[in-house]
């Protein structure tokens, strides 16, 4: 940053002859047109700091921000462009403030408070920018300075994504809150938080596994040259910076005299947008556990960024009438642990949940391998042969299914003869051997257990799952299946899989699928652990968590239990257990 902050009177802009203005703004336009803006149209310079002393003390420079912040609302809710240079004013005066203060005394009770002043002044400009095409993200912003109008050019420090990557801006006051945010996710520093929008182009391989529209955080940081806006030399464009920072690897930045100071991190705010853009589109959650069908072809794996090899997955699979929005606190709670993100890298999957978890799993078990052949087809990356998975409720369910061998076992569940002996078509046999037939991946490695119903649920369940089995629509092609197998083969089906169960019933105590899983045998190179809820109860005293009963979530293979004071609905974000889930991945909490 470059100038003596706070100690020049603020210039007005003087427009040049004719000629030279029409070259200048020739100029802005050619350079919008690069980075993919509208050209911007003459607006009223920046105003002169009054009085006209050569030094305007601090005091005088937060009134003046705040007037331009205010002015700028007005513009901006008559629907005027030239918001954005009122707004811009303000941050480059609370800039100037913020340097003078953070020289003159840094932990004096004010820094905050004109700290505060510059990141929404910010945050306002973004937005505005962003309504009124002042701004590529991938490039610059333009507004108009001193010597007119000038592009900003925009620096992008720390992210995975590629500068390409960057779409639209979306302020906070866009996004409304996440019901599945429970503990604080905006934590103070300097810089206007936003979400990032960045449409999925289709045009590399992992894009397969990257979400419609990803969402991702950045933190604004303005670097104005304050030189050129308050100085009192002759007129120039200022060479003022715009920088993006990637606020889960970027702890601090330098400010104008000071070396450190601690970055705004709104790290809530892009998956709530996230949720927001899904919701836009129908409950996921609601449609993929009534209608099923619907959504099968959007059960899926998701990165929440780019592929990173050398780093070991670790994914997240929710359980029943949920979507991977629930892990909210986990996910950001993980992103925040130091050195997490250096190891490890975080996916989550989606699934309708109406459909049985012998079905889900299946398709898990097909994308695990999916996802492997295309981010790593030479298999060079041994991360990829690293996974943990972590499976709350139903989820781990699915989960445990990735890690034992079936044998006959489940098979023998469903049928009263061999596979074999049974009439079918090709299609419906390959089906059978995907659904009730498979081994363990070799991908993982580890499986972390919350609140899992291995024994089935409570059995207050059972009245859930009469109403469940009246809601659920079954996937036509899984009536096509009974019906064809149960034509060609009468009397071989099982009663409870002729009638259809529900992904309720399933999980219910008195499912017969549940006591031959439970005797599946894991691979002994998987390491197993369980994180079991006691309801109201002290975790030395509970039963269970009012759903699971601790027996049910006990898994005697597991090499640690960790009991959490909670009940089913709430186990998944409660501190005790995303510490515990630090521990088994090797993290201290912080």
């Amino acid at each position: 940053m470059n100038g003596k902050a706070g100690t020049a009177r603020l210039r007005a802009s003087t427009p040049g002859p004719p000629a030279g203005r029409r070259l200048l703004l020739a100029a802005a336009a050619a350079a919008l047109l690069a980075c993919g803006c509208r050209a911007v149209a003459p607006v009223a310079a920046i105003a002169t700091v009054s009085p006209s002393s050569s030094a305007p003390a601090r005091a005088s420079l937060i009134p003046g921000a705040r007037e331009a912040r205010r002015e700028g609302a007005r513009l901006e809710r008559r629907g005027v462009d030239a918001s954005v240079d009122r707004y811009y004013e303000a941050t480059v005066r609370a800039a100037a403030a913020l340097n003078t203060a953070t020289a003159t005394n840094p932990h004096g009770g004010d820094l905050d408070a004109i700290r505060e002043l510059y990141n929404e002044s910010l945050g306002d400009c973004l937005r505005a920018a962003q309504r009124f095409g002042r701004i590529d993200a991938k490039s610059a912003l333009v507004v108009n300075g001193p010597a007119g109008s000038a592009t900003v050019p925009i620096r992008h420090v720390g992210f995975i994504w590629k500068a390409d990557d960057f779409g639209r801006l979306v302020h906070p006051c866009e996004v409304p809150r996440n019901p599945s945010a429970h503990a604080p996710t905006d934590f103070p520093g300097l810089g206007a938080g936003v979400a990032v929008e960045r449409p999925n182009p289709r045009m590399e391989r992992q894009d397969e596994f990257l979400p419609r529209t990803a969402v991702f955080n950045a933190t604004a940081v303005l670097r104005p040259d304050l030189d050129a806006w308050l100085g009192d030399g002759p007129a120039r464009p200022p060479s003022d910076v715009l920088e993006l920072y990637d606020p889960l690897r970027t702890p601090t930045v330098s400010f104008g005299p000071s070396p450190a100071l601690p970055l705004h991190a709104d790290l809530g705010l892009a998956i709530a947008r996230a949720r927001q853009i899904q919701e836009a589109r129908g409950p996921y959650a609601l449609a993929g556990f009534a209608m099923p069908e619907r959504m099968l072809a959007q059960a899926d794996i998701r990165m929440l960024e780019p592929y990173q090899p050398g780093k070991a997955p670790i994914l997240l699979v929710h359980g029943l009438l949920d979507d991977p929005f629930l892990f909210n606190d986990m996910l950001i709670a993980l992103q925040r642990t130091p050195g997490f993100l250096d190891r490890h890298q975080l996916w989550v999957f989606r699934y309708p949940t109406g459909v049985t978890f012998i079905r889900s799993a299946s398709i898990l078990r097909k994308q695990v391998e999916k996802i492997s052949a295309t981010l790593d087809p030479a298999a060079v990356d041994p991360a990829m042969s690293g996974w943990t998975l972590v499976g709350y409720s139903m989820g781990g369910l699915l989960c445990r299914l990735q890690v034992s061998w079936s044998g006959d076992a489940v098979w023998d569940e469903v049928a009263t003869r061999p596979l074999e002996q049974l009439k079918m078509s090709d299609a419906s046999r390959r089906t059978v051997r995907d659904l009730f037939f498979f081994e363990p991946s070799p991908r993982i490695r580890r499986v972390i257990f919350i609140a899992t119903p291995h024994d089935g649920a409570s059995p207050t369940i059972a009245a859930a799952s009469w109403l469940a089995t009246r809601i659920v629509q079954r996937p036509a092609d899984t009536r096509q299946l009974v019906e064809e197998v149960d034509r060609a083969n009468p009397g071989v089906l099982r009663p409870s899989v002729r009638n259809l169960p529900s992904s309720v019933d399933a999980l219910a105590a008195y499912s017969p699928l549940l006591p031959a899983i439970r005797k599946l045998p894991y691979n002994p190179a998987v390491r197993l652990h369980t994180i079991a809820g006691t309801g109201v109860h002290a975790a030395d005293r509970g039963r269970g968590d009012l759903v699971v009963p601790l027996s049910s979530a006990h898994v005697d293979e597991a090499e640690s239990e960790h009991h959490v004071r909670a009940t089913h609905s709430n186990i998944y974000y409660q501190r005790d257990t995303i510490d515990e889930v630090r521990r088994i991945l090797g993290f201290a909490a912080p």
